[in-house]
């Protein structure tokens, strides 16, 4: 109806839902727990939150530098 009248859409706000019992959810939380202050840690909550808002057909604000984290990853873990 917006787009017939001419109008933009409405933004909505997103929410963020997390599964605690997944696996990235429980290793991450089991990593912060055993060092926090690990800088691999963001970029994992990182990649999690890209890949969440990637499986709801939103937009990254960086791909780029989710490209390049996610590869760096892979990388090391062959």
């Amino acid at each position: 109806m917006y787009r017939a009248m001419g109008q933009e859409l409405p933004r909505t706000k997103r929410i963020l839902e997390l599964n605690p019992e997944h696996a990235l959810v429980t290793g991450l939380r089991t990593a912060h727990e055993a060092n926090a202050d690990d800088p691999a840690l963001a970029e994992a909550a990182e990649l999690l939150y890209g890949m969440a808002l990637l499986a709801e057909s939103g937009e990254l604000a960086d791909p780029p530098r989710f490209t390049r984290l996610l590869a760096d990853r892979l990388a090391r873990s062959l």
